[in-house]
């Protein structure tokens, strides 16, 4: 379960961690009073669960009190890939003399937690990943064992950090690794975490990913970081995950291990995904259905593979699901590798209503045709 920023930072200076100060408010009148009592300048952000916020204009500096009412009108309502913003933070803006990323996630391969830590914070963390990753510091955590203060000093020690501020970056991330584990989180990450211009250290955003099965054992409330969007929400009542996500091919799943494989292939292909649904098994033709139209719902899905194996589903059943989804999807753009139960059923069907499919070729042949389809190369 995803956290809005607001969530998540309440959840981080429960554990000690500095943020701005800051008020949540749901209305023109409270943006206004929370900023008198702030005082200018102060920043506005759209509170919504999707990434992009700032180029989507829903992250605003504010001086000039005047202005305050115009831009929390405009920010409150917008939708930002789908998501319509229903609360702002309205955060007293600080002066900035540097930024780091920190953050903790599940290094699936190892089978571990790992802290990572760069001097490049405010940048999208997978790129520098990707071009200098020298950039980027990552040590594995085990469960069993607390995190102390002076095991993170030794990893940060290559970031070559001033010894106050060493210090300081260390205790933060010692009580992160704490909220981490204690709270059971998936994802603790904080980008920017930023120096003023004082000297003082604090996280200016968050980003809290919880299980969502761990939340009553742990006494934590379902608070606002449910599924809000209305394709989230779409997919949740007809039980399957929907995952947003920045590119633009739709990938429909059918099964978890299969659809993480079609993403891979995706980046093979040089193409960025643009959600993800897992379809399950003994999923309906009205869930296919659905689940094909929410894919091609999707902001700046130009097609969609739906890349199926026919173990706990039939392959008739999906068929006649993508063919009720493009009844009123005219020219939607559409590929389909099924195998399995009631293959050849299934091929059938969809051959005779001209949608596109592949039989015996790879899964990567598959992925260049769908690209090719799309792009007109």
């Amino acid at each position: 379960m995803r956290l809005l920023e607001h969530e998540g930072k309440s959840m981080l200076r429960s554990f000690g961690i500095p943020t701005p100060e800051e008020c949540v408010v749901h209305s023109v009148e409270e943006a206004v009073a929370a900023a008198a009592r702030l005082g200018f300048p102060v920043v506005v952000k759209a509170q919504v669960l999707t990434g992009g916020r700032g180029k989507a204009g829903g992250v605003k500096v504010v001086e000039d009190p005047s202005e305050l009412p115009e831009t929390a009108e405009r920010i409150l309502g917008m939708t930002i890939k789908g998501e319509v913003c229903k609360a702002l933070l309205v955060a007293k803006s600080v002066d900035i003399a540097s930024e780091m990323y920190a953050g903790i996630t599940i290094d699936g391969q190892a089978g571990l937690p790992v802290l990572m830590f760069s001097l490049a914070g405010g940048m999208d963390i997978e790129s520098v990943a990707a071009t200098q990753p020298e950039k980027l510091l990552t040590m594995h955590l085990s469960s069993l064992k607390p995190l102390e203060v002076w095991q993170v000093m030794d990893f940060l020690r290559k970031a070559e950090l001033p010894s106050p501020l060493l210090v300081e970056v260390a205790g933060i991330l010692t009580r992160m690794a704490r909220c981490f584990f204690e709270r059971e989180a998936h994802v603790v990450e904080i980008n920017p975490l930023v120096v003023t211009t004082a000297g003082a250290v604090m996280a200016l955003d968050a980003k809290v990913v919880l299980d969502k099965d761990s939340l009553k054992r742990l006494g934590i409330a379902q608070t606002d970081g449910l599924p809000e969007t209305e394709l989230e929400l779409r997919a949740a009542a007809i039980g399957v995950r929907y995952v947003a996500l920045d590119g633009d091919i739709a990938v429909l799943g059918g099964g978890a291990g299969l659809g993480m494989a079609t993403m891979d292939l995706v980046h093979y292909c040089g193409r960025k995904p643009a959600c993800f649904i897992d379809c399950g098994g003994g999923i309906t033709s009205k869930a296919t259905a659905e689940a094909m139209r929410i894919c091609l719902d999707t902001p700046g899905a130009k097609g969609v593979i739906f890349n199926a194996f026919g173990g706990g589903n039939n392959c008739e059943t999906m068929a006649l699901g993508v063919l009720e989804a493009l009844r009123d999807r005219p020219g939607a753009r559409v590929m389909v590798k099924m195998r399995g139960h009631s293959q050849d059923e299934g091929w059938a069907l969809l051959r005779e209503n001209g949608v596109p499919y592949v039989t015996d070729e790879t899964s990567q042949v598959a992925m260049q045709r769908l690209i090719n389809s799309i792009y007109g190369e």
